[in-house]
């Protein structure tokens, strides 16, 4: 125990002054917390919901804010809205049909056509002639909401590749009683092989409708036309609002006609497989001309009895070329030897024993799997059972098509429960089994348990991937000691664009518990959080943001459910805020004012330490002083990190990462491996930015600030002859003119030695400061960020630009969002607009908000960009542009002289003065010349290739600056006058 962690809390609390801007987010922090805990254990039966989430439809109905009516000027997209009809219809479906007729009349903002056809016309022959761009298709007695239309053209405008647009439903009965939603996921292409989970609930660009010849006016042929279009995520826009009431009816179970309608269109796609309705839908067996090997590997701790179950169950499989090995970490002794000699299975069983300590379930899955020759790998739990002999050819076949990553079965448990239907992000705040303790006929709000599903993972029980997608992430991430890592693999498939699959029959049980996942190791819990934190904050896409996402079972989204995000943090004990930029400068200087000063004679006393520490002397401990931070894989933070691995790896150096505030060092420990797992071991602690605190900070060769408000404690700090800051921007430009301003630009007057990322910022401190100082140029991770399979857009494409939507004063969002309005204005249906960062939005943007994203995701998403906008207003452009850049997108950005190391205007980016209209004349110029715009995308690449693409290389000099500032500092040549 580290005597400086004593009275911590208290110390930090009295620093603050009882009215302050932190002193009332940390009171109202634990007001809330406690008000949380209360309802949950003490309200009475009556309030208390069974568990997070709603039950009752119309109790959730009634929390749904109304869908707010959008500008009239905006509404542009043109629709086509068929009705069916049988050929002689009666009184009553005369009715049905004019009710349907009147609800699209009714629409607000909206016009559009209305047709009434017969059940079966060929919808080519229905749709001739149309002009609109998009067509609906309607049973006789649906109703649309009010707002339907609207929604749809909205989400047409603000993403115009879409081609199908689908949205909610739900069902009414005679007496007008609203029931049955049915809440649907992101698109899920493998639902749609069993069954049109869509149903009418959609519409689609009216020519590709009339395009498909076959395609009829029925359920049939709807199907089918859903099928035969090509279809994405990238095309298939979701609106997950109820928009569409259709007549109370039971479930449609799938005939012997779907079934070959099915297999007829898949050939058609050039996969051939058969097709057989079972358990209601249609279930489809892939075939491929020559099946791959398969290795299957099954970890037991020696568990004899869970093995002759699984064992003899696998002689059955029907397939033409499969090997199995066991690995066992149950002890190599002579009686476990004999009973693998003894051991009958009736197939060919290798054995391999584990003995590493400590165990990891990770390590051995991966090491075992790299001793086998197998084209695919299936991980099988020793708790699982063979069902059905046909098992391995139906995984397998599945796994082949194109785009899927992983693939599993559901599994049901010995009472015939489902034990796992795909892995949902919610439950607890970390993962769980989706429709567990469900029985397998049970309806839910996403649809049957019987569908097929797609979700972002399948549990490693019974997983299979091709070997070449196991390699490419590296196997199962070994920092998962237990559980969570498969998980991880399946979402490092959906961060490379791939599905992952569950295949609902019954062909492989598993008698794990429901309840084993509670007993997951805490460092399991941290490296999950880790992984899962951007669908923990943004959402799981396979679970309609209308399902509480807290529960396996589904049930309604309650409005006081917390986030999966807050419960995550709570159960790692970390406080949960808001990133969202506030505007208390007087409050926030107020309250650091105390933690930010030093006096004179400490700064004369850095300056005196550094006058008497002459010449080389190496470099074996250093104290990173750091702020409290959120993510570790990002920005600056990213880049302490960094520097510090490579200090480690390269010269042998012992960091000791200390962070200001509160004690919570497990969750930053688990940060830090996280981003850089050579990093592991390193000591993690915490400091108080008092006298008290600072004084027992332990001793090192070097300390090393890497924030404002951490420089003053490094300056403060003893028993460290030399002291450095990290410079990676100019940070009192964070903050206007004002107190906070002034006592972050006085810590560049402390003496510390300056680390400066980019030439900019070592001008600024070594020339406007008189510093002494050396800098790096900061490069991008080309395994992430690089041009490599960009497509070459059409002309007849919309254009798309990105921007980083994060409301922070120095990202001049306001200024950015304004220039993009107008240009959406301007340009409507060519231009495509992305924004990402933070869920910052208004409702009426006509932006894609993709919010918070995987870090290691964002280097494809720029490969589908065209224009990247950042506008920062400090002296360090951040990391963005160089991603952008390297990825191939053509840059518009501020035309700043602190910004010519990166940015030659009109050679590689587009440089625009800070003012509403060069911005939007600049991007504009961009959007409308596209020989300038692939211009600058080449010119960017090409910077990057030259510059900025090896990070080692760019931080080679450190060590030596470390050891010997005053002989390896750079001199400044460029003086600058600094202003507010």
């Amino acid at each position: 125990m580290n005597p400086w962690k004593d009275s911590a809390g208290r110390a930090f609390r009295s620093m603050l002054p009882p009215e302050s801007a932190p002193r009332r987010v940390l009171r109202a922090t634990r007001g809330a917390a406690r008000s949380f805990r209360d309802t949950l254990h003490t309200q009475e039966p009556e309030q208390v919901h069974e568990g997070p989430g709603l039950t009752d439809y119309a109790e959730w109905r009634a929390e749904q804010p109304a869908l707010e009516p959008l500008p009239s000027d905006h509404q542009e997209t043109t629709f086509v809205v068929v009705v069916e009809s049988s050929a002689h219809p009666d009184d009553r479906e005369r009715d049905a049909v004019a009710a349907t007729v009147a609800s699209v009349a009714a629409q607000r903002s909206v016009t559009a056509r209305t047709v009434v056809a017969v059940t079966g016309t060929p919808l080519a022959e229905v749709l001739s002639g149309a002009e609109e761009q998009f067509a609906m298709f309607l049973t006789a007695g649906s109703v649309l909401d009010p707002a339907a239309l609207e929604q749809v053209a909205k989400e047409h405008r603000v993403d115009p590749v879409r081609r199908v647009i689908a949205f909610d439903t739900d069902q009414v009965t005679s007496t007008g009683e609203r029931i049955a939603p049915r809440f649907r996921p992101a698109w899920s292409p493998e639902i749609m092989l069993g069954v049109n989970y869509l149903g009418r609930a959609f519409a689609i660009r009216a020519a590709a409708a009339a395009a498909d010849e076959r395609a009829t006016l029925d359920s049939h042929g709807i199907w089918k036309l859903l099928l035969g279009t090509e279809l994405s995520d990238a095309v298939v826009g979701l609106i997950p609002h109820i928009l569409l009431s259709t007549p109370a009816a039971p479930i449609r179970d799938a005939t012997e006609q779907d079934a070959a309608m099915v297999q007829r269109s898949l050939r058609e796609r050039g996969e051939a497989a058969t097709a057989q309705v079972s358990n209601g839908i249609v279930r489809v067996a892939f075939e491929l001309e020559t099946w791959p090997s398969v290795s299957i590997v099954i970890p037991t701790k020696h568990s004899t009895a869970n093995l002759d179950r699984l064992l003899p169950s696998l002689a059955g499989t029907d397939y033409p070329s499969f090997d199995v090995t066991v690995v066992d970490n149950g002890g190599e002794t002579e009686e476990h030897e004999a009973w693998y000699a003894a051991l009958d299975a009736g197939l060919p069983i290798r054995h391999v024993w584990w003995d590493e300590e400590p165990f990891n379930y990770s390590r051995v899955n991966t090491v075992t799997a790299a001793a086998t020759d197998g084209d695919v790998l299936v991980f099988l739990n020793d708790d699982t059972e063979i069902v059905d002999p046909d098992w391995l050819r139906e995984l397998v076949g599945m796994l082949h098509r194109e785009g899927v990553g992983t693939v599993g079965y559901q599994h049901r448990n010995d009472d015939g429960l489902v034990q796992h239907g795909g892995v949902m992000i919610g439950p607890g705040g970390f993962a769980a089994n989706l429709f567990a303790g469900m029985s397998p006929d049970d309806d839910s709000l996403l649809g049957p348990v019987r569908w097929y599903r797609n979700t972002l993972a399948v549990t490693a029980a019974c997983v299979a991937i091709r070997r070449e997608l196991f390699d490419e992430v590296g196997g199962f991430d070994e920092r998962f000691q237990l559980t969570g890592s498969d998980v991880v693999l399946g979402l490092d498939q959906i961060i490379r664009g791939r599905r992952n699959v569950v295949i609902p029959f019954d062909a492989v049980r598993h008698f794990e518990s429901l309840t084993r996942g509670a007993h997951a190791p805490r460092a399991d819990s941290f490296a999950s959080y880790w992984r899962y934190h951007p669908w923990l904050a943004a959402g799981d896409p396979y679970i309609s943001p209308n399902v509480c996402r807290l529960t396996e079972v589904p049930r309604f989204a309650a409005a006081d459910d917390p986030s999966p995000l807050q419960l995550a943090m709570a159960g790692l004990g970390r406080e949960y805020r808001s990133d969202a930029q506030k505007s208390t400068i007087s409050e926030d200087a107020t309250a650091l004012m105390s933690l930010a000063t030093i006096s004179a004679e400490e700064v004369a006393a850095v300056v005196e330490s550094h006058a008497s520490t002459t010449g080389r002397r190496e470099v074996r401990t250093i104290n990173w002083l750091l702020p409290g931070f959120d993510m570790p894989f990002f920005g600056g933070v990213n880049t302490t990190f960094r520097i510090a691995d490579k200090l480690a790896r390269e010269h042998g150096v012992v960091n000791r990462f200390l962070i200001n505030g509160h004690p919570n060092n497990e969750f930053y420990e688990s940060a830090i491996v996280a981003a850089f797992p050579g990093l592991a071991g390193s000591e993690v602690g915490h400091y108080y930015g008092d006298d008290a605190g600072i004084a027992e900070v332990p001793p090192a060769d070097v300390a090393i600030a890497t924030f404002w408000l951490t420089a003053v404690d490094v300056a403060k700090t003893p028993g460290t002859p030399r002291k450095f800051y990290l410079i990676q921007d100019y940070e009192p430009s964070f903050y206007p003119a004002s107190t906070m301003f002034a006592m972050t630009e006085q810590t560049y007057k402390l003496g510390l030695y300056g680390i400066c990322n980019t030439e900019s910022m070592h001008d600024i401190y070594a020339g406007g400061y008189g510093g002494t100082a050396t800098y790096f140029t900061p490069a991008v991770d080309r395994g992430i960020y690089h041009p490599i399979g960009r497509r070459e857009r059409g002309d007849d494409e919309p254009v798309t630009i990105f921007a980083y939507a994060r409301d922070h004063f120095r990202n001049c969002w306001e200024l950015v969002f304004a220039a993009l309005s107008e240009i959406k204005r301007r340009h409507g249906d060519h231009v495509r607009i992305i924004a990402a960062g933070a869920k910052y939005l208004p409702p009426s943007a006509d932006f894609i908000d993709l919010g918070l994203l995987d870090y290691r995701a964002t280097g494809r998403l720029y490969r589908e960009t065209d224009i990247g906008v950042t506008m920062q207003i400090s002296r360090h452009p951040s990391y963005l542009p160089l991603e952008l850049m390297a990825s191939g997108v053509a840059m518009v950005a501020p035309d700043s002289d602190w910004f010519r190391w990166l940015f030659h205007p009109d050679e590689n980016a587009r440089t625009t003065m800070m003012t509403y209209d060069d911005v939007v004349a600049g991007i504009d110029e961009l959007v409308l010349d596209a020989q300038k715009r692939r211009a600058i995308q080449a010119a960017g690449v090409a910077t990057i290739d030259a510059a900025h693409s090896d990070w080692d290389a760019a931080l080679d000099h450190l060590y030596d600056y470390l050891c010997d500032p005053e002989a390896e500092a750079i001199p400044s040549t460029a003086p600058r006058t600094i202003a507010p």
